[in-house]
């Protein structure tokens, strides 16, 4: 007999970042076409299903096939006496998909399921129903699972259901997942680390129960707000694995050299042509985008913080990381830096510089 399934693949032409999934997913979703994204886990996929539901305005019906029975996807059969018949008894969530426009978001769709889910996902991503319960006009489908090489067990999705959808796979990439935790209030420490070392701390599969994922980082932001600094190490550990805490917690050391409420203030000003190593000019920059965040600065220091945007060996790129973070979780202040003629004429530099590039 010919084996007709189809093993999640990594070697797929391309892989995108959330950003440039988001409008391709959106775009496919809208055609009326079914979207299975393939990826590692923990880099967003689910995030991703969310954000589309919230921007298209359709509920979300998250169903994770590995947890289900097959009867909570298609329904049980019970015996009407009257009629002599079966009739399915849907679950809920059919019943909200056929009475309105709803984004059926199947995950895990290849976690080891059996034969049984894959024909209950087979109808509704062919044939949008339930047995005889068809789903609204505007109910669409996306679905996510990962791939065979991700230290995952997966199941071999048959080629009829494959067919069925088109195929995207989905790559952590920094300064996608940065740009989406400024937006997100994820702890600047968590993200001036990540800036410093990028894609080999966001994400690293290593072996072990915990490691570094977007979403584990995510995990260990919610966390450590609530813990004292002294237990770091160990509650970042238990999201993202001792080896990389460990790295973490060294990188720390680096960034409380920076008192930013110092430099606000106008008392302390550092010299970045001395200390010149792009791990401490990230943690000088997060280190006092997380102040500006939460303080109350006064008027009287506004001046300051476009004294520090003009240390000496403070380039263009780290002014323009600061000004992003001020842009996305405290752009009030931002208004009132505007007031300040210093920074003008520093925004206008800045604009220029960035124009002299691109046109070059």
């Amino acid at each position: 007999m010919t084996d007709t399934s189809r093993q999640p693949s990594a070697s797929m032409s391309e892989a995108y970042t959330y950003e440039q999934l988001f409008p391709l997913v959106k775009a496919t979703l809208e055609a009326g076409i079914s979207v299975l994204i393939l990826g590692p886990p923990g880099i967003g996929k689910s995030t991703l299903a969310a954000a589309l539901a919230k921007h298209i305005a359709k509920p979300l019906i998250d169903i994770r096939l590995a947890q289900k029975d097959p009867a909570e996807l298609g329904g049980v059969y019970f015996p009407n006496r009257d009629t002599k018949t079966l009739e399915l008894l849907p679950p809920s969530w059919v019943k909200k998909a056929c009475d309105e426009p709803c984004l059926v978001f199947l995950d895990e769709i290849n976690a080891a399921v059996t034969r049984l889910h894959q024909a209950a996902a087979y109808q509704i991503v062919l044939e949008k129903r339930i047995g005889d319960y068809a789903f609204h006009p505007g109910t669409i489908v996306l679905a996510a699972g990962n791939r065979e090489d991700d230290q995952s067990i997966v199941t071999p999705l048959s080629a009829a259901l494959c067919n069925r959808f088109a195929h995207f796979e989905m790559r952590p990439e920094t300064d996608s997942w940065l740009r989406w935790a400024a937006d997100h209030d994820i702890h600047e420490h968590i993200m001036a680390f990540i800036r410093t070392y990028g894609e080999e701390v966001l994400f690293d599969a290593s072996p072990g129960n915990a490691f570094p994922t977007p979403r584990s980082w995510e995990m260990a932001s919610r966390v450590i707000s609530r813990v004292q600094p002294e237990d770091y190490r160990r509650i970042v550990a238990a999201c993202v694995g001792m080896p990389m805490a460990d790295r973490f917690c060294k990188y720390l050391e680096l960034y409380r050299r920076v008192n930013a409420e110092k430099i606000i203030a106008g008392q302390e000003k550092i010299d970045f042509v001395r200390n010149s190593e792009p791990s401490f000019l990230y943690a000088a920059i997060f280190a006092v985008a997380g102040y500006l965040v939460h303080a109350k600065v006064p008027d009287q220091h506004l001046p300051n913080i476009v004294q520090f945007l003009c240390s000496p060996g403070l380039g263009a790129e780290y002014q323009i990381l600061l000004l992003r973070q001020l842009r996305s979780r405290a752009p009030a202040l931002l208004n009132r830096l505007k007031t300040v003629a210093a920074f003008r004429e520093l925004a206008t530099q800045i604009i220029n510089l960035r124009a002299s590039l691109y046109l070059s």
